[in-house]
């Protein structure tokens, strides 16, 4: 006997059960994390940004033109100087010194004394006496008389560049502005003491022998030393000249 194949009817097919999708729980702490990633991404974002600004800023000089400002100020209200007169003072770099002068800069063996600034002052606006230089140390500035640091004969061979500098380092390195200032009215040898600190400091201590060192190594003598600083101190600071030649000399 044939049985006649064929679908069965709609209404004999089994209904498959519908499935629920899942239900995700709410996770505070999981919500916080992501929100706390996020405003660590926009932190990091504006640090990027921050350091990308700065990077062209300073390829435009408008840091260093800030800076130049702001030591210009200085000049001219330490020199009391006239209308235009602050105009004729030359700015320079410590890395633009001429090459006579780049030893001096070397021997400190310290990259930090890349941003320091020279101020060549000329003659007439110059206010300290036969002293050829002088350092604010705070500001990174050293300030050199116009016809000393345009010698051609024997420029500087008193290395007053290489002293100024060493202020500038001892600076870096003192925990505070206040500590600097401190140190120079502080006597370093209480056996040589005078009426004034100056030069029988710690912070002069440091500076001049790291001066006298540097002529020793450059082939000077004490005796030629000490003739070069008799042209700048009197007879009453030599004791402690001698003190840190003693230490140079018998090293």
């Amino acid at each position: 006997m044939n049985v006649e194949q064929g679908n069965p009817p709609m209404e004999q097919i089994p209904k498959q059960p519908r499935l629920e999708k899942p239900a995700i729980p709410q996770n505070p702490d999981l919500e916080r994390m992501s929100s706390g990633n996020l405003e660590i991404d926009k932190e990091t974002a504006k640090k990027r940004d921050d350091a990308k600004i700065a990077e062209i800023e300073a390829s435009l000089g408008l840091e260093q033109t800030d800076r130049t400002e702001d030591l210009r100020q200085h000049l001219r209200e330490q020199l009391d100087l006239k209308e235009g007169d602050v105009e004729r003072i030359g700015l320079i770099s410590v890395k633009e010194l001429p090459k006579n002068y780049q030893t001096q800069r070397e021997a400190l063996h310290d990259a930090r004394l890349d941003d320091v600034t020279i101020a060549v002052i000329p003659d007439d606006l110059w206010e300290k006496g036969s002293q050829p230089s002088e350092s604010s140390a705070e500001r990174q500035l050293i300030s050199i008389k116009q016809s000393y640091f345009e010698a051609q004969e024997n420029p500087d061979e008193i290395a007053w560049l290489l002293h100024e500098l060493a202020h500038c380092q001892n600076f870096l390195d003192s925990e505070s502005a206040e500590e600097y200032q401190k140190k120079m009215q502080t006597f370093a040898f209480e056996d040589l003491k005078t009426e004034y600190s100056y030069p029988n400091n710690p912070v002069e201590q440091y500076t001049f022998s790291k001066q006298l060192q540097f002529l020793k190594e450059q082939g000077r003598s004490r005796e030629d030393i000490l003739k070069m600083l008799s042209e700048y101190y009197k007879k009453k600071d030599f004791p402690f000249f001698n003190r840190l030649l003693d230490s140079v000399y018998d090293q």
